[in-house]
């Protein structure tokens, strides 16, 4: 148990050292990386995991996936207010041709599916 917390430790301080202004900085996780390996730590594959891990989830946190079917008018506008309203970094704009009215907006592990099937089914329960 011991050897577990501080294995989840070093892989904070790893994500904390990646960090610039509270984003992932490629430059950093590439330092950071470098540093562990020449290191060689005890449980390297697992802080390796979570460290993984915690990248992942902030990557997230930074980018918005925005799904309609069709092309959105005004994205330019939407854009901005999304970035303005959330500090995402970037937008990702998905035309999935399943989506018949409305869209889905996801932004780390928040969603707003404001689609017409998802409206449907609020109705049905």
């Amino acid at each position: 148990m011991k050897n577990r917390k501080k294995i989840i430790k070093i892989a904070k301080i790893m994500f904390k050292d990646s960090l610039s202004e509270d984003l992932v900085d490629t430059k950093l996780v590439s330092q950071t990386l470098k540093k562990i390996i020449f290191q060689k730590p005890p449980g390297l594959i697992n802080i390796l995991k979570i460290y993984k891990r915690l990248i992942e989830t902030q990557l997230k946190k930074e980018e918005i996936i925005l799904e309609a079917g069709s092309k959105i008018a005004n994205q330019k506008k939407l854009e901005k207010e999304l970035i303005k309203k959330t500090g995402a970094q970037r937008i990702r704009f998905k035309i999935d041709p399943v989506i018949v009215f409305g869209a889905k907006v996801t932004h780390g592990d928040w969603i707003y599916d404001a689609t017409l099937d998802a409206k449907l089914k609020q109705l049905t329960r």
